[in-house]
């Protein structure tokens, strides 16, 4: 997922609070296939203790055990179950053929999520093969998947907020889903308050929040006028770990369904006092 910013007009400046924001965040996973340091056991003993995999739904998730250690003559195949009907996909999202299903001869798996909210099991174990006679087989393992809803984002406020040009603005905003969320945003600027001069200049961007609040920069807000906000995605760190973010995009109910408004009034300068001249 990767992201691309375009300065325009007025509302360049505003990227480079973009910029500031995101810097140093670490998000999951969006890589295809993930890194190596995305994976985690569904249990065990370190730093994280998971024993439910959260996911998003209708997402594509990967999942993967380690590859049997190959022995001459032998093959291994890998039982991939899950306890509703989801489709066997390779990383690319291209089906795996359909031979001796649960067993596949991959390792390493991804399947879509189903779009409704609950959990669901997923069943593995290996078998060795002889040819076609199956040998030996493991013993079953099951793990639980928790499917969660979309992230959401919504104004707090009702808006318009009122102040000076060259200020910082903050709006908040009611979030559900699971930190660390992301948000995609337009921002539209005219140079009159009724919009009667027209739209003067447009900007988008995107940026990682820290609270339940949607922070700008002064430089956001440069000259005066009204500066008109929507939002267009939310992400948040479940969503993210999808092969396919276009499976886990919003949709209309996700996001504010209107934009929120700021009205930016000219800042006075105090200039210099003025007395008649001694000479």
């Amino acid at each position: 997922m990767k992201k691309t910013l375009t300065k325009t007009g007025i509302l360049a400046t505003l990227l480079t609070f973009v910029a500031t924001g995101i810097f140093g965040q670490t998000l999951p996973n969006t890589q295809n296939p993930p890194a190596a340091t995305d994976w985690t056991e569904f249990i065990h003993t370190g730093t994280h203790d998971e024993t439910i995999d959260s996911v998003t739904v209708g997402s594509r998730m990967p999942y993967r055990v380690d590859a049997q250690t190959p022995i001459t003559g032998l093959s291994f195949e890998y039982k991939w179950l899950f306890s509703e009907a989801l489709t066997i996909e390779d990383y690319n999202g291209i089906t795996f053929p359909n031979t001796s299903a649960p067993y596949y001869g991959s390792n390493e798996i991804s399947v879509i999520m189903p779009t409704t909210t609950g959990d669901i099991t997923i069943t593995t174990n290996v078998r060795t093969l002889m040819g076609s006679n199956v040998l030996c087989e493991a013993i079953d393992v099951t793990n639980t998947i928790r499917v969660l809803p979309r992230p959401t984002v919504k104004w707090a406020a009702t808006g318009p907020i009122v102040g000076c040009s060259s200020q910082d603005v903050t709006i908040p905003l009611t979030l559900t889903g699971n930190e660390q969320f992301e948000v995609a945003y337009n921002v539209e600027y005219y140079d009159t308050y009724d919009k009667s001069g027209g739209l003067i200049s447009s900007s988008s961007g995107y940026i990682v929040l820290t609270g339940n609040n949607l922070d700008f920069s002064a430089a956001t807000f440069p000259n005066d006028g009204l500066y008109e906000i929507s939002m267009n995605e939310i992400t948040d760190r479940i969503s993210r770990k999808s092969l396919d973010m276009d499976l886990v995009k919003s949709e209309i109910a996700d996001l504010p369904d209107n934009s929120f408004q700021v009205i930016v009034y000219p800042t006075p300068v105090t200039n210099p006092l003025q007395h008649i001249r001694n000479n």
